[in-house]
């Protein structure tokens, strides 16, 4: 499922279960100086402490798989 973000909408998590979202920004064709400020506020974005956390994260969870695969194989 898609979300188109220029529209406004509302989601619930009615549910006990953790609720996971994947963001994709897609950089749409704009004119200057529009595309630059896009492009830039989408680099800034991945610079944020919330993103950088997740980054870390799945970084930590990467690590943790393959040394798990590893383990596994020997």
């Amino acid at each position: 499922m898609i979300f188109d973000d220029t529209y406004n909408h509302e989601v619930w998590n009615d549910t006990d279960e953790t609720r996971v979202v994947l963001f994709v920004d897609v950089l749409r064709p704009l004119p200057e100086p529009w595309s630059t400020i896009n492009r830039l506020i989408v680099k800034a974005i991945g610079y944020s402490p919330f993103v950088l956390d997740a980054k870390r994260n799945q970084e930590a969870w990467e690590r943790r798989y393959l040394a798990h695969r590893q383990g596994q194989q020997a």
